[in-house]
């Protein structure tokens, strides 16, 4: 009984660490109502759109598709990902997981 306990009390400690490792960012109140008006990010928050990093849910509702005319002027997507674009810039992401694979400049022919 004592045993139990104590592993209970260990999975209760480890429970929140484990939660924190989580990358998702999200955008503080006042940027989400902002973003939600349509008007553009501050740039220090455009830099956190950065390779590696998963987009949280407010910037990934804020991403537009790219046209089946736009996806030609990059390098054609993997199986699993696609292209999306966010103010001025395009980005690769795994569809599962939004990780950004690629940033990338939006290009204007």
């Amino acid at each position: 009984m004592k045993k139990l306990v104590i592993l209970l009390i260990c999975l209760l400690l480890t429970t929140p660490a484990l939660a924190k490792n989580n990358k998702q960012k999200r955008l503080p109140p006042g940027l989400a109502k902002k973003v939600a008006r349509g008007e553009s990010l501050p740039p220090g928050w455009q830099k956190k759109i950065a390779r590696g990093e998963v987009l949280g849910e407010d910037l990934y509702a804020r991403a537009q598709p790219l046209s089946e005319k736009e996806r030609r002027k990059y390098p054609e997507s993997k199986a699993g990902t696609k292209l999306l674009k966010i103010e001025d810039k395009v980005i690769r992401v795994m569809e599962k997981t939004r990780r950004v694979l690629d940033v990338l400049d939006e290009v204007t022919k």
